[in-house]
């Protein structure tokens, strides 16, 4: 008998402190020139498995040729399973321009590219086989004769594309849309495959988002409505909720739901909290820290998991003297809101 299981990719409810990661076309699309950014996150904190997720990147804007470049490494422990990626990513500008530096242009295209190289093994150290047990139970320091699988560790490459597409209908008003496509080569992940077992293929993800946002017209506040919706096989999750943002002090608060599109999966609502601790007084940079903690409802999932938790940043630096005539630097920020550049 066989079976089959499939899982997804992990989801990070801030998603946008970590954009490259969502989506390689975010590449050089900091505040300013320079970003680095990092998220970590607790899945379900009650059991012991010790799900962890970690995505770290860093990025630059290069204006002599309207590109961005950019690199990311990620993390994930599962129990006994542990995966690590680095990358390297391209993307590319186009943008409608201006006539008036103070003035964003009308709408901005970024196309971007991911080329890296994946691992996938098994951490021993959380596995217990029959031959390390006796009748009493465990035997203290004994060491299994069970073979290693093949496959653990072993590096493959791992592709990844996408777009963002930015318009501004005003100075107010403006609508961010975004498409990715990771595991473009569907690499082969399985562990123990010597040619006649069954192939572990990764699918592809699919990830799509749509983000509005409304600045008032003396630019203190600012909310955005958005959403992320994420394929990748039989599964199908999404992502819709709000944030605002008190721009004078530069804090956001934003509330989320996240399940599955058929709503028979995990219900889950996020609370989001980010503030840039450089602040208004920051000069050519942005310090930006964010906290989140998921609470999954219905049949007291809540009171088993405890729920899950995510810490990360966003370090946004300029590192020239950026030109007031270059209205065409893109600019989606780290919290969901794609403003330009003043």
């Amino acid at each position: 008998m066989v079976a089959r299981s499939n899982a997804q990719d992990p989801v990070f409810s801030q998603a946008f402190l970590s954009p490259i990661n969502l989506n390689p076309a975010a590449a050089g699309t900091g505040r300013y020139d320079f970003r680095v950014s990092g998220v970590y996150r607790r899945q379900w904190w009650s059991i012991p498995s010790g799900m962890n997720y970690m995505a770290f990147s860093a990025d630059k804007f290069l204006p002599a040729i309207s590109s961005g470049v950019g690199v990311l490494a990620t993390h994930s422990s599962e129990g006994y399973l542990v995966k690590n990626g680095f990358y390297g990513i391209y993307s590319y500008n186009i943008c409608s321009g201006s006539d008036n530096a103070a003035d964003p242009p009308k709408w901005f295209f970024n196309g971007g590219l991911q080329f890296g190289l994946a691992q996938r093994k098994i951490d021993y150290r959380n596995l217990v086989f029959a031959d390390q047990l006796n009748t009493d139970g465990y035997i203290p320091g004994s060491v299994t004769q069970a073979d290693v699988p093949r496959n653990s560790g072993k590096l493959f490459p791992d592709f990844a594309a996408g777009i963002f597409f930015n318009y501004n209908f005003s100075a107010e008003n403006r609508l961010l849309i975004g498409l990715a496509n990771h595991h473009l080569n569907q690499p082969d992940e399985t562990l123990t495959y010597t040619g006649d077992s069954i192939r572990s293929v990764l699918p592809m993800l699919w990830t799509g988002n749509l983000l509005y946002t409304h600045t008032n017209t003396a630019q203190t506040w600012s909310y955005s409505i958005g959403g992320v919706y994420y394929r990748q096989a039989n599964n199908n999750s999404f992502q819709v909720g709000a944030e605002v943002t008190q721009n004078k002090v530069d804090v956001s608060l934003g509330m989320w739901y996240r399940g599955s599109t058929n709503f028979q999966g995990v219900n889950t609502f996020s609370v989001t909290l980010s503030i840039n601790l450089v602040g208004t007084t920051g000069r050519n940079q942005a310090f930006r820290v964010g906290v989140a903690h998921d609470a999954e409802v219905g049949r007291k999932a809540y009171s088993y998991s405890a729920g899950s938790s995510e810490l990360g940043f966003v370090w946004d630096k300029s590192t020239y003297d950026q030109p007031d005539d270059d209205p065409c630097k893109p600019n989606v920020n780290s919290y969901m809101c794609p403003a330009p550049r003043r």
